[in-house]
């Protein structure tokens, strides 16, 4: 069985060998002949345009590195985890995390929102150093202590921006594996890292998917304090995952929009506003006068010209669409009638917060859930993640949003709001949320670290909704199995080695760990296989043999931890299934029968 994170340098390079097979020699990149096809030969000793910084070299050998670690089931969790539930809560770093969702969730994303650190005051607690082990993760996050989680330091490196950039760069870059054609990804940011966040996105989005620098006004009064200017804005970053496919839905239109239009002559056709009937661009074929009703001659102001030809304004009054006024003497305009304008409106750049609310807002939110105490200096408010729920995902389709910087937990706050009103219009209001939340620790009586936080916001919200579907929440874990775990020991193991060790450990010792789970074993396997973490499992137990059914869709894998396996198993399970067993709970015998009758696997 895999059991361990997809291969990434693998993937991009099979892309690229399906792409351009001659750059390849026996399954190599000829650098050569890359640059015979690619490099004009002019260019090749010219300067070129770069974005860099100490470390982005270390960047890439850290995206390389595969994942050894899992996602264990909660179990503090088990008053919501029913098995209907599809929603997913993850505590854990944000970096292995991606990782380990990789295969199951490759392309099946929507739409990501993240909140990044702003690289304000604090050091990062996303010391990405534990390479192939998760054991120094556990160490950094002080989850191998009693006393507590691992928090930030108040002191500066003096490489702020680097290690900013170190921390951004490799999620990010996994974080586009995720996606959907035609997904889109929001990043809040502020003033002081927007400019290496955009170049980060445009490398790894490509600056031709660049879609908007959004404005959004987060402060709703002036800090007349400020030393210098008042900031009252934080920026938000959009990109598609391709911009030829994803295109932004319209906003609903509001009540102020539509008391535009009026219907000051009684037109049979329905409420119009006026518009304007003259063009900058200026063509002598539309610039000649017009009579109003009243008498008075007018012409296009100085360097325009009409929007339309002499004869299209004709049919124009004689259908009367062309409005003078209530008196006929004022300069014509076009009647838009409700009627034809589209559905709704095409979003803006700026936000205003009587729009899509204030920090302020988020704290008040935070503390009607939490009886008085919001937790957060600067969270976001529900209704600016809306915002970007109504632009980049679907009413009546099972969209999957990811937030891998969850913080507060307004996205699935957000989420659950936004499906539950889209219900009560008639719509299907499906969407389901993914939130990952490192284990920081936090100053407070009542929780020990945020992701607590987080969590608990989650229930209140279904609480206070009276929501349907629940979440299910996993930690991010240490393997199962035993190889894995001890892999610091072993650092200079290959992949080969390990597989080895791993089938000469059958003979000698238990394969898993001793805290391992037998549910824990069927996740951990099933998500490195291609399983979702919504999968549901089922307990089956027969006469003989007892079974963990782990299933979703048209897919289910059978596994029995039986210590001695026979034959007559295959009249347990439906014909052709996958069977996980351990391998030496069969003989040769066994293992080549149930080859030819079922999908066999072995641990």
């Amino acid at each position: 069985m895999e059991l361990e994170s997809k291969n990434l340098l693998a993937q991009k390079l099979e892309e690229l060998k399906n792409i351009f097979p001659e750059i390849f020699d026996d399954g190599v990149i000829n650098i050569d002949k890359f640059k015979t096809i690619f490099v004009p030969q002019s260019d090749e000793k010219s300067e070129h345009y770069s974005f860099t910084w100490s470390g982005k070299k270390e960047c890439y050998q850290t995206i390389r590195q595969k994942s050894n670690a899992t996602l264990k089931i909660d179990s503090s969790h088990s008053e919501l985890d029913s098995q209907s539930n599809s929603n997913v809560f993850i505590e854990g770093d944000n970096l292995e995390v991606l990782k380990l969702l990789q295969t199951s969730y490759h392309k099946k994303i929507k739409m990501i929102y993240i909140d990044p650190p702003y690289n304000k005051d604090k050091d990062f607690v996303y010391k990405d150093t534990w390479g192939d082990t998760i054991t120094n993760y556990l160490i950094q996050t002080d989850q191998l202590r009693e006393e507590g989680y691992t928090s930030t330091k108040t002191s500066s490196t003096g490489r702020r921006h680097t290690n900013w950039l170190n921390m951004i760069y490799p999620r990010l870059w996994l974080s586009r594996n995720l996606l959907r054609d035609d997904g889109v990804i929001f990043v809040s940011i502020d003033d002081d890292e927007v400019h290496n966040l955009r170049k980060v996105m445009d490398e790894i989005y490509g600056e031709e998917n660049f879609v908007a620098n959004v404005i959004w006004e987060k402060k709703y009064s002036p800090a007349n304090d400020a030393k210098w200017f008042s900031d009252n804005h934080d920026h938000i970053l959009v990109y598609a995952k391709n911009k030829e496919i994803w295109r932004p839905n319209l906003l609903a239109r509001t009540e102020e929009a539509n008391a535009r239009y009026k219907n000051l002559d009684n037109d049979p056709r329905g409420i119009w506003k006026a518009s304007d009937l003259s063009v900058k661009t200026y063509s002598a074929n539309t610039d000649y006068p017009i009579t109003t009703p009243s008498g008075r001659v007018v012409n296009p102001p100085s360097g325009y010209s009409w929007r339309v030809s002499r004869e299209k304004f004709n049919e124009l009054v004689a259908d009367s669409r062309i409005w003078f006024g209530q008196d006929g003497n004022n300069v014509p305009a076009i009647k838009r009638f409700l009627t034809d304008v589209q559905d709704g409106i095409t979003p803006l750049t700026i936000w205003k917060y009587s729009d899509v609310g204030h920090n302020q807002e988020a704290r008040q939110e935070l503390n009607a859930l939490f009886d008085g105490a919001s937790y957060f200096d600067t969270p976001k408010p529900v209704r600016l993640i809306r915002r970007m729920l109504e632009i980049g995902s679907n009413a009546n389709d099972e969209d999957i949003i990811l937030d891998f910087f969850a913080g507060s937990g307004t996205t699935a706050h957000a989420v659950m709001e936004l499906n539950q009103d889209d219900k009560k219009n008639g719509k299907r209001g499906n969407r389901k949320y993914i939130l990952v939340q490192l284990p920081e620790a936090i100053e407070s009586d009542k929780f020990k670290k945020i992701s607590d936080i987080t969590k608990d916001r989650i229930k209140r919200v279904i609480k206070k909704l009276d929501y349907k579907d629940g979440f299910k929440s996993y930690v991010l874990d240490a393997s199962n199995f035993q190889v894995f775990k001890e892999l610091k020991k072993r650092p200079n193991d290959s992949f080969d080695d390990i597989v080895k060790m791993l089938k000469m450990s059958i003979f000698t010792k238990n394969i898993f760990t001793q805290s391992a789970k037998e549910i824990d074993i069927v996740y951990e396997v099933g998500l490195k296989n291609g399983f979702s973490l919504s999968a549901k499992n089922e307990s089956i137990k027969g006469e003989k043999y007892s079974f963990i059914k782990l299933y979703e869709e048209n897919r289910a894998f059978y596994f029995c931890f039986a210590d001695k396996v026979h034959t007559d198993i295959v009249t347990c399970i439906p014909t052709g299934a996958k069977l996980i067993c351990f391998d030496k709970a069969l003989d040769d015998s066994t293992k080549q029968n149930l080859r030819e009758k079922l999908d066999l696997e072995t641990l």
